[in-house]
């Protein structure tokens, strides 16, 4: 069996790469990615297809599949839904950027969010609409890596 070289597993990961943004861009709606992320993911797909990406670039991309993507259901005992119904009657009180992530969500209807839009979310009903919801308190987080994302 023939052995595999250091340049070789480096394509490899490279292309590993390329294929979990493709995949993420694939499956994951344009509003649920931040906009900074959109704007990496597509620079780095343009790059040439035999790119070697940095070991910075492999730990963001790494960093936001592993944690701040983590899909969630609810937050404090809530539903999205219902998180987004309580936002949605102080509307008016919203910045101009959350009075937009609230009509996307309201028109889409998500029944799960990734973590940093969830964040955002609980952070609207807590300061806006005033609704009790724990921001830090991890035992109330429905999804896997919220402790791990409020810890870091």
């Amino acid at each position: 069996m023939p052995r595999i070289g250091k340049g070789q597993k480096a394509l490899d990961r490279a292309l590993k790469h390329r294929e979990d943004i493709e995949r993420l861009l694939a499956t994951t709606p344009p509003w649920a990615l931040r906009g900074w992320f959109l704007d990496w993911t597509e620079s780095q797909l343009r790059r040439d297809r035999f790119y070697l990406f940095s070991e910075n670039e492999h730990a963001v991309l790494a960093k936001e599949l592993s944690s701040r993507m983590t899909p969630c259901e609810g937050w404090g005992g809530y539903t999205v839904d219902q998180l987004v119904r309580a936002a949605l009657s102080y509307r008016a009180d919203c910045s101009e950027e959350d009075d937009e992530l609230l009509t996307i969500l309201q028109r889409e209807r998500p029944s799960e969010l990734p973590l940093w839009l969830m964040l955002r979310l609980v952070g609207i009903c807590r300061h806006v609409a005033g609704l009790s919801v724990p921001y830090t308190d991890l035992e109330t987080a429905t999804c896997t890596a919220a402790r791990e994302e409020l810890l870091n």
